[in-house]
């Protein structure tokens, strides 16, 4: 690949920026045909694949299911099958390999016109569902691979957020569309970037299967580890059956009264369910001083502690890296001599079900201080604990480095697609 001159030679300045002279720029309603799409709802649909059934592209798996570009017929296993009693429309549009289907509403702007290209359609008959927008290049000036990326060119993403309209769901209309302009290279040229596209699209989605493979492992090794069923070598104590009250200390939290301005902004640290998103946690939204701690009922908890999330969200949890506080939606536990906060923290996740079971509430679920201390728990001698928490945290620390590793992929494709789509980095094209 060859990068561009500083001076522009071989480029023209267009309405979406500086582009190869030989590229093209043509309207939506110059490249592709628009097709039929249906409104079935969630409920009129299930995922039992049958001889002859009928598939549907549903705007919310766009947005959450299929996180390539491409989806690959042959390899997903998550695409809805309409019922069979639901009746279907003679004049409805069965979706072809390369057509492409757009989501026409999303509820933030990162998803406006979020888009996939069909790859191995062979004989599958399939329709585009509800809230979407469905695509088809009749003219061929498009290539298959190339289609779901004409849309993240950035200058054209933007161009979709700007036609998107509402308040708290984003739309996009046909017509609003129809008119959206799109940058076209060559056919041997979009038939190269797509190759390329598509061999970072096969290294991500191998890292993506090695991630959710050993996220399983570490879900089975939790199931035996904290059982029991699985005992390392060296240890044969038996475990001893006890209610979460008797091994520790569990405390609840406060909040400063938010009009006097002298509770707040100060050193200690206030956290708030919505902040627990990760195994430890050290530094809070908020903060409140030690006159707000010393006129709330919110308490100091030492280094160690293990924060637990007790009204709306039920059992996300944390371990605190500094002295710390919290509001009233947590019932937070002390570190105990009998109970190693790490194995808990691992038994809480295994066991989420159990406090969610144990809740109650009209407006939202909660869990009292005095039902998370009835709860029963199968304890073996702290060493034991800690030996189990490390092999548990050996496993997330694997899995998080395979995260981040998929993370700098994703972040790379990125860059080198807005580069490649805006022809800033050329391709060679093999001459025959």
């Amino acid at each position: 690949m060859t990068t561009t001159h500083e001076n522009k030679v071989g480029y023209k300045k267009t309405k979406l920026g500086w582009i190869p002279e030989d590229w093209k720029i043509l309207n939506v309603s110059e490249v592709f045909d628009f097709l039929s799409t249906n409104s079935f709802s969630r409920n009129q649909m299930n995922y039992s694949e049958s001889d002859g059934c009928l598939y549907n592209i549903h705007y919310g798996d766009i947005h959450a299911t299929y996180y390539e570009p491409i989806l690959d017929l042959d390899k997903c296993k998550q695409v809805p099958v309409i019922d069979d009693d639901v009746s279907i429309s003679s004049s409805i549009s069965y979706l072809k390999e390369g057509d492409i289907v757009m989501a026409d509403a999303s509820e933030d702007y990162a998803g406006v016109g979020a888009t996939i290209e069909l790859l191995n359609v062979n004989d599958k008959k399939i329709v585009a569902g509800l809230h979407t927008l469905a695509l088809r290049d009749n003219l061929g000036v498009t290539c298959q691979g190339y289609r779901a990326h004409l849309f993240k060119h950035p200058k054209v993403s933007v161009s979709l957020k700007v036609i998107a309209t509402g308040s708290k769901v984003y739309g996009i209309s046909k017509s609003n569309l129809l008119k959206i302009s799109l940058v076209l290279p060559p056919l041997p040229e979009q038939q190269k970037i797509a190759s390329i596209l598509i061999t970072w699209d096969k290294a991500i989605e191998k890292l993506t299967q090695l991630v959710a493979t050993k996220e399983q492992l570490k879900k089975g090794l939790m199931q035996l580890l904290l059982t029991g069923k699985k005992r390392f070598a060296g240890f044969s104590e038996e475990w001893e059956e006890v209610k979460l009250g008797k091994v520790y200390e569990i405390v609840g939290g406060g909040t400063p009264d938010t009009t006097n301005i002298s509770y707040w902004n100060g050193e200690i640290q206030w956290f708030t369910p919505t902040e627990i998103k990760s195994k430890y946690v050290s530094k809070s939204i908020r903060t409140i001083s030690e006159a707000g701690l010393a006129k709330s009922s919110a308490k100091l908890l030492p280094i160690g502690s293990l924060l637990f999330t007790s009204r709306a969200t039920i059992g996300d949890v944390g371990i605190t890296k500094v002295e710390c506080t919290t509001n009233q939606g947590f019932q937070s536990f002390l570190p105990s001599v009998k109970g190693d906060i790490a194995f808990l923290y691992y038994w809480i996740k295994e066991n989420r079900n159990e406090f969610i079971r144990r809740s109650s509430g009209s407006t939202f679920l909660e869990i009292s201080k005095k039902e998370i201390e009835k709860i029963k728990i199968l304890l073996p001698t702290p060493k034991e604990q800690k030996k189990i928490a490390s092999a548990l945290s050996s496993a997330d620390k694997e899995i998080e480095l395979l995260k981040q590793e998929l993370s700098n992929l994703q972040q790379q494709k990125k860059g080198l697609m807005q580069k490649l789509l805006t022809g800033e980095v050329r391709v060679k094209i093999e001459k025959k």
